[in-house]
């Protein structure tokens, strides 16, 4: 059982963290997981450390034994699904963005994630179905470059790009827009 200090009002935290979030304008994908339950704080904050400092093989570990106690929470199954697409394992990865989706329908990372891990697993038929139902009009280099590829692929005229070639495209899109925020 956790000390008494070690406890926390997570619901106000929840509240407070999420009205930072909003005064200070940070984006959505930056927002941790949270725990529901004492017990599983600590599994959780090493998670999010560990995915902080891109240490994905132990999140990946860490985001599971969690999700194993507090199987509905979506924010640590989409930080999971994006251990997994980091770690080479898209089908994995494509069950948990789905699962995220089936939990909260407008999930614009989870949509931007599985359509790239559906793009690594060659099907990018299927990424676009799902890229076509994304929007983020803050993230105008990966709006853009999501639209460049659906372009591509209902053009009759151009050669339709490869899975993987979407998917480094959109993926340093990506990187442009978390530099442009960053800097």
């Amino acid at each position: 059982m956790a000390k008494k200090e070690d406890r926390i009002d997570l619901s106000r935290r929840n509240f407070l963290t999420g009205f930072r979030r909003i005064v200070k304008k940070e984006p959505e994908e930056d927002k941790a997981p949270q725990a529901s339950l004492d017990e599983t704080f600590n599994v959780l904050r090493d998670a999010n450390l560990a995915f902080r400092d891109q240490d994905y093989e132990k999140a990946h570990a860490l985001y599971k034994e969690f999700l194993a106690t507090e199987t509905r929470n979506a924010d640590a199954r989409l930080r999971l699904g994006r251990c997994l697409y980091k770690l080479g394992k898209h089908i994995q990865a494509k069950v948990e963005f789905e699962r995220v989706l089936r939990e909260r329908r407008d999930d614009k990372q989870a949509m931007l994630f599985l359509g790239l891990a559906l793009a690594r697993l060659n099907k990018p038929g299927k990424a676009a179905v799902i890229w076509q139902m994304y929007f983020d009009p803050e993230a105008i280099p990966v709006q853009r470059e999501i639209n460049v590829q659906l372009a591509f692929l209902e053009s009759d005229d151009l050669d339709a790009p490869d899975g993987n070639a979407m998917a480094d495209a959109v993926e340093a899109a990506m990187e442009e827009w978390s530099a442009r925020q960053a800097g």
